[in-house]
Parts: C-alpha cells; sequence; structure tokens
C-alpha cells in the first residue's frame, strides 16, 4: 500500500465515527469466519476497503440521470467485452458499476469543497510531460553522447536504442505523456527544469546517469478529469484510515475469541 500522505488526507467524516456498533457488527460477521485466510492471502485489506465502498453505496438512494447514463454505458461495455469470461454473475457486476458510481458521488459530496485547495497543493505532480530518456553508467560516455546529439552526429533515438540501459531504448528513449508523479522516480524535477525541445547534460539518476530531452510540457488544469482524479484520491486516502481502524478492531475481536475458546 502507498504510504498515506496525512497532509491531504480528509478527516471528516471521521473514519471512527462512521465504523458505527452496527457496522463493525455486519463486517464482523463477513470477515471473521475467513480473517487468517484472508490475512495470510494478503487478501484482507483489499476485501475490507471493497465492503467500505459497498456501504457508502447505501448512502445514494437514487443516482440522477447522468450518472444512471453512465450506469448504462459501463454495463454495455462489460456485456460486450468480458461476459462471456467473468466469474461474475450479470446481477454482482451490475451492484459493482453502482458501487463505483455511488461511491464517486459520495466522495463529491464530500469533499467537492476542498477541490481548489487540493489542486494547488497537487498542481506541480499533476502537470504532465513526454520526454526522451537515455540511461547509463558511464558519465564520460554520456558526455560524448550529449555533445554527438548536441552536434547533429547522432539522433537521440539511435543513442538510446545503441547505448541506453532501460526498458525506454526500444522506443528511442520515448517515455510517452503522462503526470510527473507517474514518471520513473526522480525524474519529474529534472523535466521541470527543461524547455520543450531542450537536451540536459549528464545527470544522476537513482544509481545512475541520464540524458533528458523534454518533448511536450502540458500544464494541469482543474478540469472535469482532474477533479474526479482528486475526489477519487480523497476517497482512497479516507478509505485507507477506516481500514486502519477496521483492523484494530478486527484484530481485538478476532484475537480475544481465540483466548477465550
Amino acid at each position: 500500500m502507498k504510504e498515506l500522505d496525512k497532509s491531504i488526507a480528509p478527516n471528516e467524516p471521521s473514519p471512527k465515527d462512521w465504523l458505527t456498533k452496527d457496522r463493525l457488527e455486519k463486517v464482523n460477521s463477513i470477515i471473521h469466519p475467513a480473517f487468517d485466510l484472508l490475512s495470510e492471502s494478503g487478501l484482507v485489506r483489499g476485501v475490507l476497503a471493497y465492503w467500505i465502498r459497498s456501504e457508502l453505496s447505501l448512502e445514494i438512494e437514487e443516482l440522477n440521470q447522468s450518472e444512471k447514463e453512465e450506469f448504462k454505458i459501463s454495463f454495455e461495455k462489460w456485456s460486450q467485452m468480458n461476459s462471456s469470461a467473468s466469474e461474475l454473475s450479470v446481477e454482482q457486476i451490475r451492484k459493482r458499476i453502482r458501487v463505483s458510481i455511488a461511491t464517486s458521488k459520495w466522495s463529491s459530496q464530500q469533499w467537492s469543497n476542498r477541490l481548489e485547495t487540493l489542486y494547488l497543493y497537487r498542481k506541480e505532480s499533476l502537470d504532465s510531460a513526454s520526454c526522451r530518456l537515455l540511461r547509463f553508467s558511464d558519465k564520460y560516455l554520456g558526455m560524448e553522447l550529449y555533445h554527438r546529439i548536441k552536434a547533429g552526429e547522432t539522433t537521440f533515438e539511435q543513442a538510446s536504442l545503441k547505448y541506453g540501459e532501460g526498458q525506454e531504448r526500444f522506443r528511442g528513449g520515448l517515455i510517452p505523456l503522462q503526470s510527473l508523479e507517474k514518471m520513473p522516480n526522480g525524474l519529474a524535477p529534472i523535466l521541470q527544469r527543461l524547455q520543450p525541445g531542450s537536451l540536459s547534460m549528464p545527470l544522476g539518476l537513482n544509481k545512475g546517469f541520464c540524458l533528458v530531452q523534454l518533448v511536450e510540457w502540458k500544464p494541469s488544469q482543474l478540469d472535469e478529469e482532474t477533479k474526479g482524479f482528486l475526489l477519487a484520491e480523497q476517497l482512497r486516502y479516507w478509505i485507507d484510515m477506516v481500514v486502519d481502524q477496521l483492523l484494530t478492531e478486527l484484530n481485538l475481536s478476532y484475537h480475544k475469541d481465540h483466548r477465550e475458546s
């Protein structure tokens, strides 16, 4: 699990207050019989997270017209692509789609008023870029390649294919357009200093060195896609905190029962 960023994790509604006595009894009756197996298989967090989403969806009694249309489109896509191979029944798939749409609506109701603040906090990491990356372990080779590329004696693509040490060398070093936080570790700060078309000097990257050429830079905007991403992130952070609280309660209950048996 990705480490929880407490600085942007929502604390309302309170995870502890949301886990009412009735909810704890409900989830305990579901999880308790298979707690050992779920824990050993590493599935317990995922199961609890889905249970929480399912519970949240019950708080949304009705979908509006656009949400109903989204449900219809999602179900039609599933029917066309996965129905014959799916291990789930039609009704289970319908429930999963509704849970997904309803929890998105729930998160919007909870945290839409935080979106501008969240966006400003996360803006830099939400900027997108595409670039060419050439990784190598010999710094002196890097200097030679830098000067050869600058002089037009070879192209970045040719140098990457011949000398590159990362998997991207088979694509001419190209890393397609994506948010900075999805870039290989340590690459985002380099890209932020470059202009489209410019080539970096050999730089340290993790345990080796690299040349980087920025291809495209796309500043983020607070559009509908970004709003959806930020709300989904808030929901994930909140669910992580509820799962932590749940695991504490379940562990206490489980070990108490085993001591008494």
